[in-house]
C-alpha cells in the first residue's frame, strides 16, 4: 500500500515539474523588400533576466523591444510565454543576418538561433496586392470514395505570424446532406509554422469531421464562413514611436472539395453481404466445451477494425435446438480520428442445455468490401463441438413434440413465442360481489387520503424554498464571480495591470463558457450580445460586460494606470454577480 501511495506522489511531482527552457528568435516573413518593414520576436517560456537584444545590423529599428506576457492551462499543465517584439526595417540590398539574442534563467544563459533575412531591390512592376493576413482551407483526405467508406473533411486556417487575433466563429458549416457525420474531439489546436511566399503562418485545423457517404454520386459539400477579429496597424504611431493599430472583422470564405461517391461493385457481391465497409477481423469463442445439464455456457461474436463500424449487422445465428437461447448482450464502442473510424460490435449469447450428448455450434460467415483491395473478403470463424454430460438424447425431430410427451422438453422451438396449454382453472371473479363498502374500496381510499396530504406537505415545502430563492441565487452569483476573477485579483495584488487584464478577459470568457457549455473558441462578444438579450437580460449590465471585455482587449496594446485596473476589477464582480442572478 505504501509503495503506491509513494509512486502517485512521485507521479504528481512529476506533473508540476518546470518546462525545458525554450528560447526562440521569430520573424514574419524571412525575405523583405528593400525600405519595407518587418517583425521580429524573441520568445521564452520561463521567465527570464537581463535580455540583450541582438545588433540588428543591417536594419533600421524603427521601434522595440514591446514585451508581452501570456499564461494558459491545458492537459499538459500551466503554459507560459516572455515574448520581445522589435520593429525594423529593410535599408540595405542583400542578405542579413541577425545574430542571437540572450537571457539568463535561474542563473544559466540562454540564446537563440540565428536568423537569414534576404533583402530585394523592390520591384515597381510587382503587384499592389497584400498578402492575406488569413483564410482558411477546407480539404478532405479523400476525394474520390466508395459508399460507406469513411472520409475525414477539415477546416484548416492560416493566420500570418505575429498577428493578434480575437477568437473566431463559426458563421456557416456545411451540413453534409446524404452523409453520416461526426466530429473529432480534440482538447488542443495542433498548431504548425508554415512558409507561404516567404510569408509565415500559423496553421491549425479548427474543425474535424468523419462523414459516410450512404449512397453514391458527385456531391458538392458546400462552403464554410468564419469571422476573425483581428488587429491591424493604422499607419500611424504614437508619442513614443510605436505604430497605432485598431481592430478589423474578417470573413474568411471557402469551399470544400468536389466528393466523388462510387457504388459498390454489383460482381462478387455475396448474397449475405450486410454492408460494412473497411478492413475487419471475426472471431468467436464459447466459454466451455463440456458441460452438465445443470450447467450453462456463453457463446461470443465479436467484430472489430476500421470502417463503417456503426453500420455493421452482427450476423444471425442459429443454435442446436438443445440449447435454450437467452436474449443477448451487445457491447460495441466506436470513435473517430484522422484516418477515419474505428471500433467493435460484440454479441454475447447465454446457452442452456435441454439434452443431453454432442452438439456442433456451426461457424458464422461475415463478408465486407475492403476499398483498398477494391474486392469483398469472405471470413469464417471456428466452429465448436459442445459435450453436454447427462440428461436425455434430443429427439428425433425437430418439427414436433413426441407423442405423449406434456412438459415443455418436448418443444424443440422454445425460443419461438408458443403457449403452452394451461391445465388448471384459473381464479375467476363472481360478478354478484360489490366493490363499494368491501376490504379493497376502503383500501384504495386510505391510499388516495395519505397519497393527497403528501402532496400537500410537497407544495409548502416547495413554497418555502422559493421564498428563499432570491436570496441563495444572490449569494451563489457572487461566490462564482469571486472564483472566476480569484487570478485578476492576484495579478492585481502584485501591481501587474498588464497581467490583470489577461486575467480578467480569461475570466470573463470562462465564467461564461461554463455557464453557456459552450467552448471559450465560440464566445465572442457578438455571441454574449445575443444569448443574454435573449435571457432578457439588462441592456445596461450587456453594456457594462462588453466594455470591459473591450477594455481588456484595449490593455494588450496601451498602458492602463493600476488605478482603473482596481474600479474594472470591482465593476467586474458587479457586472457578473448582477447577470448571473438573471440568468
Amino acid at each position: 500500500m505504501k509503495t503506491w501511495i509513494y509512486l502517485i506522489a512521485f507521479s504528481l511531482q512529476l506533473g508540476w515539474l518546470p518546462a525545458q527552457v525554450s528560447f526562440r528568435a521569430e520573424v514574419d516573413r524571412t525575405e523583405v523588400n528593400q525600405g519595407q518593414q518587418f517583425q521580429v520576436n524573441f520568445v521564452i517560456n520561463q521567465e527570464g533576466r537581463g535580455f540583450q537584444a541582438p545588433s540588428f545590423e543591417g536594419f533600421r529599428v524603427l521601434g522595440g523591444p514591446a514585451t508581452s506576457i501570456s499564461s494558459s492551462i491545458d492537459n499538459s499543465g500551466v503554459r507560459y510565454s516572455l515574448t520581445y517584439t522589435y520593429y525594423l526595417r529593410a535599408d540595405q540590398i542583400g542578405e542579413h543576418i541577425i545574430g542571437p539574442a540572450k537571457i539568463q534563467v535561474k542563473g544559466k544563459s540562454y540564446q537563440t538561433q540565428n536568423l537569414k533575412i534576404k533583402v530585394v531591390e523592390t520591384k515597381r512592376t510587382q503587384s499592389s496586392t497584400e498578402p492575406e493576413l488569413a483564410f482558411i482551407k477546407p480539404y478532405a483526405n479523400k476525394t474520390t470514395v466508395y459508399v460507406g467508406e469513411p472520409l475525414m473533411v477539415a477546416n484548416r486556417i492560416y493566420i500570418r505570424k505575429q498577428l493578434q487575433t480575437g477568437r473566431f466563429n463559426f458563421e456557416e458549416t456545411p451540413k453534409f446532406e446524404g452523409f453520416y457525420k461526426e466530429k473529432i474531439q480534440r482538447n488542443n489546436l495542433n498548431e504548425k509554422l508554415e512558409y507561404i511566399n516567404n510569408l509565415a503562418y500559423v496553421t491549425a485545423n479548427i474543425d474535424e469531421e468523419v462523414i459516410i457517404p450512404q449512397k453514391a454520386g458527385s456531391f458538392d459539400l458546400g462552403s464554410s464562413t468564419i469571422s476573425l477579429p483581428v488587429r491591424v496597424n493604422t499607419g500611424k504611431r504614437d508619442y513614443f514611436g510605436f505604430p497605432l493599430s485598431t481592430t478589423k472583422e474578417l470573413s474568411l470564405q471557402a469551399n470544400y472539395p468536389k466528393i466523388t461517391v462510387k457504388p459498390l461493385p454489383d460482381k462478387g457481391r455475396p448474397q449475405n453481404f450486410s454492408g460494412a465497409v473497411g478492413d475487419f477481423s471475426i472471431k468467436s469463442q464459447v466459454s466451455s466445451t463440456e458441460i452438465n445439464m445443470d450447467g450453462s455456457i456463453s457463446y461470443t461474436i465479436r467484430i472489430e477494425g476500421k470502417g463503417n463500424i456503426k453500420f455493421v449487422e452482427l450476423p444471425e445465428i442459429e443454435f442446436p435446438s438443445a440449447f435454450e437461447v437467452f436474449d443477448p448482450e451487445i457491447k460495441e464502442s466506436s470513435s473517430v480520428n484522422a484516418r477515419g473510424m474505428s471500433g467493435y460490435k460484440e454479441i454475447e449469447y447465454l446457452l442452456v442445455p435441454r439434452y443431453g450428448g454432442s452438439y456442433k455450434i456451426e461457424p458464422i460467415v461475415f463478408n465486407y468490401f475492403d476499398p483498398k483491395q477494391e474486392r469483398y473478403v469472405q471470413l469464417e470463424t471456428e466452429a465448436f463441438e459442445v459435450n453436454i454430460k447427462g440428461g436425455k438424447a434430443a429427439p428425433n425431430s425437430s418439427k414436433s413434440p413426441l407423442a405423449g410427451e406434456s412438459t415443455s422438453d418436448a418443444v424443440d422451438f422454445l425460443n419461438k413465442d408458443i403457449l403452452f396449454i394451461k391445465t388448471k382453472a384459473s381464479n375467476w371473479h363472481n360478478p354478484n360481489e360489490q366493490f363499494l363498502g368491501s376490504g379493497s374500496f376502503w383500501g384504495w381510499l386510505l391510499s388516495l387520503v395519505s397519497l393527497g396530504l403528501s402532496l400537500i406537505a410537497i407544495w409548502w415545502r416547495k413554497k418555502a424554498e422559493f421564498t428563499n430563492r432570491d436570496s441563495l441565487r444572490k449569494q451563489r452569483a457572487g461566490k462564482a464571480a469571486l472564483k472566476k476573477l480569484r487570478k485578476a485579483q492576484e495579478a492585481l495584488k502584485a501591481n501587474d495591470a498588464e497581467l490583470f487584464y489577461q486575467e480578467l478577459e480569461t475570466a470573463i470568457i470562462g465564467f461564461f463558457s461554463d455557464k453557456f457549455d459552450r467552448g471559450v473558441s465560440g464566445l465572442s462578444k457578438e455571441y454574449l450580445q445575443e444569448r443574454l438579450s435573449k435571457a432578457q437580460v439588462l441592456e445596461s449590465d450587456i453594456k457594462a460586460l462588453l466594455e470591459l471585455l473591450e477594455k481588456s482587449e484595449m490593455a494588450r496594446f496601451t498602458g492602463l494606470k493600476l488605478e482603473a485596473a482596481a474600479q474594472d476589477y470591482d465593476r467586474a464582480i458587479e457586472v457578473l454577480t448582477e447577470i448571473e442572478k438573471q440568468l
